[in-house]
């Protein structure tokens, strides 16, 4: 009876009989920005399968997105970053300073928050704050 207790109680934990997720699962974690869309009159990084731009980018993520972040912190906060894709040390620092000028948690990596707290490059020029 304890054994059964114990397996169900697990099971519970975990999510298996509800049909919950555990919250470490991938299902749970916010997918890597992969692409740049139109958003809201401007252009920001997307996960493009999820044709979403709640998505995040940290230091070792090379995209199209990672490239229109760069633009964007360079137009907008006038950093001096090679526009390669290639999220490394220069452009964790540069977002660093970006996230701190821009009023939210100053981690270096690019989510969410991040995409609602900084400007980013008007699709009609200029710099402006997204949703």
């Amino acid at each position: 009876m304890r054994k059964n207790f114990a397996t169900l109680a697990a099971a519970l934990i975990t999510g298996g009989l509800l049909g919950i997720a555990p919250l470490n699962s991938a299902a749970a974690a916010t997918p890597t920005c992969d692409w740049v869309a139109s958003y809201a009159g401007a252009w920001v990084p997307m996960y493009k399968a999820g044709n979403t731009v709640n998505c995040n980018m940290v230091r070792g993520t090379n995209s199209p997105a990672v490239q229109k972040l760069q633009h964007s912190m360079n137009l907008c906060y006038g950093e001096n970053l090679v526009e390669d894709g290639d999220f490394g040390g220069k452009t964790r620092d540069a977002l660093i300073r970006t996230q701190q000028k821009a009023g939210t948690a100053a981690d270096g990596e690019y989510g969410p928050n991040t995409r609602k707290a900084m400007l980013h490059q008007a699709i009609n020029g200029g710099c402006i704050r997204v949703p």
